[in-house]
């Protein structure tokens, strides 16, 4: 293979850390590794990192040379945060006058709690500045007090740091110069808000030691393997970071993990509406994608809300190794997993011949002796899990990774029924019966709190355990369900394949054009800047109206090589016809530009229990390779040119605008241009929309077919 045409994602898990190497064009899976996540080691989880890295480098028959790019995701500061092995954190704050008063209250953020009884640790100094300048010598002091109190971190604050920064940025060089990591406020958000800055720089600052810690033993792994390209880490939000922006906001990769399982299903998967449900041995992770996109909410420790936005996960302490909990004569499933109590399932256990019974223990300390385990008199001690149910019940197809064998599952299931007079398969239909009850929760309040469509809407299965709960899920609600191709390690694969990222934040209660083109171009520089390509690049803008808040998401890939071949348009018609759920003969090309296709078509949609039918018209957007990039379930497409983009825009809000409450309203608009899909949907006003259109048409010549498409009510 020629040199820099591969990419290597790693994800570093509770139990084991998985390594892929994916071609850079077209995506094929190259080969995988698979080692225990080396949580003890003196170089911590870095160290199974490199082994993993190493074996992948052996199995796949690559050289260091053709590597170009490692990615990696990692539960550790959610670990960090959940189990409180945090640092204490100093907060130095600054400020005149009434200002600096109140600058003094809100950086005392009182008792925060990252999990139930494990507390962040603060400790705060406020210096007052005499005529507006700053006394370094009381400043280190200030930080010599707070070394003396416990800190090993510093988070700087200042009132109004958002429009100028120089007051943090001398406080956290100075917390530097006296050998503490430091986090200034401004440096984690950009929003108005000191004591929420404070509080989620504060958190920040808490797991920065250990991150930081790591960031440089994962570095100096990969590196000492001989590997020089580029080392991001996966983010909360679904992208990726470069190591070094990542050692200054590690609190941007507190849900990694679930977000490089997400990315796969975006972008190796291609789910483009429906549910993703990772099943792990512990705990499984239930997520949203809309329209090509996965729900994002704002992230909250505890009942304190923070600057960060994050994947919608849902997670459940359910999963393929849950043990099996007999509560009061009732069958219950999880929290505690086989792998925590350190037995193996039924499944993969050799068959113990004789003297089988149930035996109840509590798997650590603490807990109720209420899990079941089964015991032989010829063999070791296993426990019957959901993956022995499903094994025991024929459930998993040839090549599912929780295949296992059924003689297990049936012995250990019927000495489990002797104990509650059920015959063996019973039991095993009880465990998957109770133990997709909270998943299907959790996938019920994301459809609610998402409003996805349901005739569009699918389950997604990743992880090793998928086979036993997605299809459960799925035929709970009634969708259909797919398990994703090489589901084991397809977090690893999401992290190989994952976009860079970069989000820009502002408060403004009425941003006006400019404003929008401004931060427009910060998000992009931001990713450029990471090492994105610049034809790669796309940006969308959202006005949160409610909140004031402007915001700009950028993405960007590392190099254009990701590209596989183009789909043949027959095959790119068939994809877009099932997505719109029609016959292959009813979806109509509508437009094209130089890389997408636009489809639409007219079908009936059956409203009360078939009494009522509408006719709406759907559409899509693929790009060549087949992957949907917008989609709504009924609106409007207008083809044009770029000569006369603005006067249609105009046109076509004038003619679907709404009113409300809140004034004039306009629905959700996209434009496609040659080689870009830019989602307006985000924006408030005419003028927005103008303005980011304006600023496309900058790239393009006056002939340049563009597309308008507007998602409209159905009606």
């Amino acid at each position: 293979m020629s040199a820099e045409r591969v990419r290597i994602g790693i994800d570093v898990g509770g139990t084991f850390t998985h390594a892929a190497a994916v071609a850079a064009r077209g995506g094929a899976l190259l080969g995988c590794a698979k080692v225990p996540t080396t949580h003890d080691d003196q170089d911590g989880v870095a160290r199974g990192v490199a082994l993993a890295l190493e074996e992948l480098l052996r199995v796949a028959g690559l050289s260091p040379a053709e590597v170009s790019r490692v990615s990696y995701s990692t539960t550790q500061a959610t670990n960090a945060l959940l189990e409180g092995d945090v640092a204490v954190v100093g907060i130095l704050s600054a400020g005149r006058g009434w200002q600096g008063a109140r600058a003094r209250g809100q950086a005392d953020i009182g008792r925060v709690e990252l999990a139930p009884g494990v507390p962040l640790r603060c400790r705060h100094e406020h210096l007052t500045l005499e005529e507006g300048r700053l006394d370094e010598g009381a400043a280190r002091s200030a930080l010599k007090r707070l070394r003396e109190g416990g800190a090993e971190a510093v988070v700087a604050a200042a009132a109004f740091s958002v429009d100028d920064p120089s007051l943090e940025r001398r406080l956290a060089e100075l917390a530097v110069e006296e050998g503490l990591p430091a986090t200034p406020t401004h440096e984690i958000s950009r929003l108005y808000g000191l004591r929420a800055r404070v509080r989620t720089a504060a958190i920040n600052a808490a797991i920065l030691p250990k991150m930081l810690r790591s960031a440089r033993q994962t570095e100096t792994a990969v590196r000492a393997l001989g590997v020089s390209a580029p080392l991001v880490v996966m983010r909360s939000d679904g992208g990726a970071m470069s190591i070094d922006e990542m050692k200054k906001r590690p609190i941007l990769t507190v849900l990694s993990g679930p977000a490089a399982g997400v990315a796969a299903a975006l972008m190796a998967a291609r789910l483009s509406d429906g549910l993703f449900v990772e099943v792990g041995g512990t705990s499984t992770d239930v997520s949203c994608i809309r329209d090509g996109r996965p729900s994002i909410r704002a992230a909250q420790v505890g009942a304190h809300r923070l600057y960060l936005n994050t994947l919608d996960v849902r997670t459940v302490g359910v999963a393929g190794g849950s043990m099996l909990r007999l509560d009061g004569g009732c069958l219950e499933v999880g929290p505690r997993s086989a792998h925590i109590a350190g037995l193996p399932y039924s499944a993969f256990s050799p068959e113990a011949a004789r003297g089988l019974r149930a035996t109840l223990i509590a798997p650590r300390p603490g807990d109720p002796a209420a899990y079941a385990v089964v015991d032989a008199d010829d063999g070791p001690r296993c426990a019957p899990t959901p993956t022995c149910a499903a094994n025991l019940l024929g459930l998993l197809p040839q090549g599912d990774p929780a295949r296992g064998n059924i003689e297990g599952p049936r012995a250990a299931f019927a000495a489990l029924g002797r104990r509650l007079s059920l015959p063996p398969e019973e039991v095993a239909r009880r465990v998957l019966e109770a133990g997709v009850a909270p998943i299907l929760r959790a996938a019920r309040a994301l459809i609610e709190d998402n409003a996805l469509d349901r005739e569009r809407l699918r389950v997604l299965g990743g992880g090793g355990a998928a086979g036993v709960w997605a299809p459960q899920v799925a035929a709970k609600l009634g969708v259909p369900c797919s398990v994703a191709e090489n589901s084991a390690v397809i977090s690893a694969i999401g992290a190989a394949m994952a976009l860079l990222q970069e989000c820009v934040e502002r408060t403004l209660l009425d941003p006006k054009p400019s404003d929008v083109a401004e931060v427009r171009r910060q998000a992009e520089q931001a990713v450029l800047r990471a090492g994105a390509v610049a034809e790669s690049v796309e940006v969308r803008v959202e006005i949160d109206a409610a909140r004031g808040i402007l915001r700009a998401t950028a993405t960007g890939a590392h190099e254009l090589t990701i590209e596989e071949d183009s789909l043949e348009e027959p095959a790119l018609r068939a994809k877009a016809s099932g997505l719109m759920g029609v016959e292959q003969e009813q979806a109509r090309l509508a437009a094209k530009t130089r890389r997408f296709f636009v489809y639409t078509a007219e079908r009936e949609r059956k409203a009360f229990w078939g009494l009522l039918k509408r006719r709406c018209r759907p559409w899509r957007v693929l790009d060549h390779r087949g992957d949907v990039r917008l989609g709504a379930s009924h609106g409007t497409l207008i083809s044009t040119r770029a000569a006369s983009l603005m006067s249609e825009l105009s046109a076509a809000l004038e003619r679907h605008a709404g009113y409300s409450d809140a004034g004039r309203a306009f629905p959700p608009t996209f434009l496609v241009t040659d080689d870009r899909t830019v989602d307006l949907s985000g924006l408030a006003s005419e003028a927005h929309v103008a303005s980011v259109c304006q600023t496309e048409l900058g790239r393009l010549a006056a002939e340049d077919p563009v597309v308008l498409a507007l998602s409209l009510p159905i009606p």
